[in-house]
Parts: structure tokens; C-alpha cells; sequence
């Protein structure tokens, strides 16, 4: 099933002169301590697998919903390899407003991609693994609001400030789970129910 893209901002927390000491540190050794930034996306389009009558066209698949990110971005140095990080891009206190059904027919879903309005929490992180980075971590690079449809990619790449690599490996466990019956307009008798969670991993 396609997966979503996320975007991330920073915050604009003072971290002075000991975030450059924790980023010089980190550069040389896996020991130091993390640098987390805490963001915000309130207009992140998400995507699905699934392709119908109601999801839209986008970059990176069928868009079904439209996100309000909270983000939390962990970076960690790499045991033993100076200049590589793992980076964690966590979502709790996020939410969706869906306006179709993301959901495969194996998923529950009565019309896959159809009308289905929903709303509720995500919950869940992407885990970026090995980013190889000619520079260290730099938060305030990050800018304090992301553009509609940043992807990842590009969040991370301001993070290094453009000087990293891609990932050797990445994997992701989003949980979305309706706060209440979703509502569906066609009258079609599809339904998500409220409590009843859809997750996406890979």
C-alpha cells in the first residue's frame, strides 16, 4: 500500500552555543546526546495505495486526506561512523480530515478510494536509518512552517543543511484512527468506523 509523505518544520527554541557543541559532538561520536527538534505541518497531504473516485492526484500517490502534523525529529548518531545518522520523525498529537477511503478492500474498506469523510488522531514514526552527512544536524535550518506538500526527503536535506545523503534503509508504522463514524455522501454503505484503527508500515 503507498505510503504517506511527511513534512516538518522547526521550532524556534534557543539552543545557542550548546546545540553547536551536541552537533560537533555528534559528528565524531555515536555517544552524544540526541538533537529533537519539535515541528508542525498543518496542511500535509497524505497518500494511499488505494486509487478511486474521490482520492486526488499526487506526487507521491493517490492523496485521500488532508493532515495537521505535530512532528518530533530525533537525530542519533551511528555506533562507530562519524558523519552518519539515524533520524525519527515521530506524529503523536497529530490529526487527519479524510475525504476518501485509504483503505483496501482486505482493510475493511466496501469501495476502495470512494467518497468517505473521516476525521481523527495519527499516531506512529518514520525511522530514517544511516544518512551519511558531510555536515552535522543544524535545527535552525529547519524552517519554522512547512510549505504544502514538503515531502520528508526535503525536511531531512534541510536538516544537514543539503549535505546528506539518502538513507541506507527506512521503514514507517502510521496508526489513523476516526474519532468518529466517518460519513459517507453517496449513500453507498461504506463505513469506518470510530475507534476503529488503519494502519500503514513498510
Amino acid at each position: 500500500m503507498k505510503r504517506i509523505i511527511i513534512t516538518a518544520a522547526a521550532t524556534a527554541a534557543v539552543l545557542g552555543g550548546s546545540l553547536a557543541a551536541t552537533a560537533t559532538a555528534m559528528a565524531s561520536t555515536s555517544t552524544a546526546a540526541p538533537v529533537i527538534v519539535h515541528t508542525v505541518s498543518p496542511l500535509h497531504p497524505d497518500t494511499t495505495s488505494v486509487s478511486g473516485s474521490a482520492t486526488q492526484a499526487g506526487p507521491g500517490g493517490p492523496v485521500w486526506a488532508s493532515d495537521h502534523l505535530k512532528e518530533t525529529i530525533t537525530v542519533t548518531g551511528v555506533k562507530n561512523q562519524p558523519g552518519h545518522y539515524n533520524v525519527k520523525i515521530s506524529f503523536a498529537g497529530s490529526t487527519f480530515a479524510g475525504f476518501a477511503d485509504p483503505r483496501m478492500a482486505s482493510e475493511g474498506s466496501a469501495d476502495p478510494g470512494g467518497p468517505l469523510l473521516s476525521q481523527g488522531g495519527i499516531t506512529g514514526s518514520v525511522q530514517y536509518n544511516n544518512i551519511a552527512s558531510s555536515s552535522a544536524p543544524d535545527p535552525g535550518s529547519v524552517p519554522a512552517a512547512e510549505a504544502p506538500d514538503t515531502s520528508l526527503g526535503t525536511v531531512v536535506g534541510q536538516l544537514f543543511d543539503g549535505n546528506n545523503g539518502p538513507a541506507a534503509s527506512s521503514h514507517y508504522l502510521v496508526n489513523y484512527t476516526p474519532g468518529l463514524d466517518s460519513v459517507n455522501v453517496t449513500g453507498s454503505g461504506n463505513t469506518w468506523p470510530a475507534g476503529d484503527t488503519y494502519t500503514q508500515a513498510g
